[in-house]
């Protein structure tokens, strides 16, 4: 009943959403449907690879997160638990469905319920450090926060402002774990090696797959906008889609529909692009990436079949995490 009524909420948000973005922008209904009738629909067909070659290589990368801990998982595996629980985070409150794959590889492997929930967040991270990169730079770079600079000299300030904040972190961490008390609190312990994971010694083949993964992921969008008669730089359409993409992370409204619009028109105006145009590039891309990314991952689905209890059981076992430790170890032994 709960989940039925968060989602009611959701729909009625993103309902509001639209209602006032559309009102607000004074949308021009025929000017939407020319954009739309003039589509070079070459170039967005080709955009359609763009989510199984992005989330292919991603499994990849999470392959090795899992290899790392000890435990072995095949290609095939790996790619149909990421598609499958991308589908599902798409119908699931929060995105929570990603946590199926915690389902599927302990399923196949003999790997830990801590180790594979670490595997999760080492996975996202990579993903964020992304997004909060060029997201951050790109919000700089609108606001002329240091000048009117190239956006390349705010990605690479950025860059620096990460790297040197993720050690202070890993050190603080490593500091906060000397103390009996903090360490033990799990929580403490596995914020500390998922960090570690994404810095360590083993990283940088990650981060190589990583960047290769958002270079596909931005090159596919420029295809789209392209196929809507536009020009943008390769650096625009960084800052465009990572603003875009963090900006649905927090889940206001169904599968992202709203906010996602409203960044979009906000976005494109500052280059003197129509909102119709902002529109319907929102929906083509969403199209491309989740509505066609979340129909592959579909099929991986009943393929591989889990239940919608079954991830939302994953999902509450989190918490066990922030237990003391003598409490955690009970629950571990029992597990195994």
């Amino acid at each position: 009943m709960k989940i039925k009524f968060n989602s009611l909420i959701k729909v009625a948000v993103t309902i509001a959403i639209l209602f006032f973005l559309l009102w607000k922008v004074k949308f021009n209904a025929d000017g939407f449907s020319h954009i739309l009738g003039s589509l070079r629909l070459g170039y967005f067909l080709l955009s359609l690879f763009g989510v199984v070659l992005v989330l292919g290589i991603k499994s990849y990368r999470w392959r090795i997160l899992i290899s790392n801990e000890g435990a072995s998982y095949s290609a095939y595996n790996a790619f149909g638990a990421y598609m499958a629980s991308d589908a599902i985070g798409i119908i699931t409150p929060g995105r929570i469905g990603e946590i199926a794959r915690l389902y599927y590889v302990r399923q196949e492997t003999d790997i830990s319920f801590y180790a594979a929930f670490k595997t999760l967040v080492s996975d996202r991270i990579f993903d964020f450090t992304m997004l909060g990169w060029f997201g951050l730079s790109g919000m700089m770079f609108y606001f002329k926060t240091f000048g009117d600079h190239p956006g390349i000299y705010y990605a690479i300030g950025v860059l620096l402002l990460f790297i040197i904040g993720y050690i202070v972190v890993i050190k603080l961490l490593a500091l906060l774990l000397r103390s009996k008390k903090v360490s033990r609190f799990p929580v403490v312990r596995f914020v500390y090696e998922s960090f570690l994971a994404v810095i360590g010694n083993r990283a940088p083949r990650m981060w190589a797959i990583t960047i290769l993964a958002y270079s596909i992921f931005f090159g596919f969008s420029w295809l789209i906008m392209v196929a809507l008669h536009l020009k943008p730089s390769y650096i625009d359409v960084v800052f465009i889609m990572s603003i875009m993409s963090l900006s649905t992370i927090i889940p206001l409204s169904v599968a992202g529909f709203g906010t996602r619009e409203a960044t979009l028109v906000l976005l494109f105006a500052y280059y003197g692009l129509a909102s119709e145009t902002a529109i319907s590039f929102s929906l083509l891309h969403f199209t491309a990436f989740f509505l066609w990314g979340g129909l592959i991952g579909l099929v991986f689905w009943l393929l591989m079949p889990i239940s919608l209890q079954q991830v939302q059981d994953d999902s509450k076992s989190i918490f066990l995490l922030f237990k003391p430790e003598r409490v955690e170890k009970q629950i571990i032994k029992t597990d195994l």
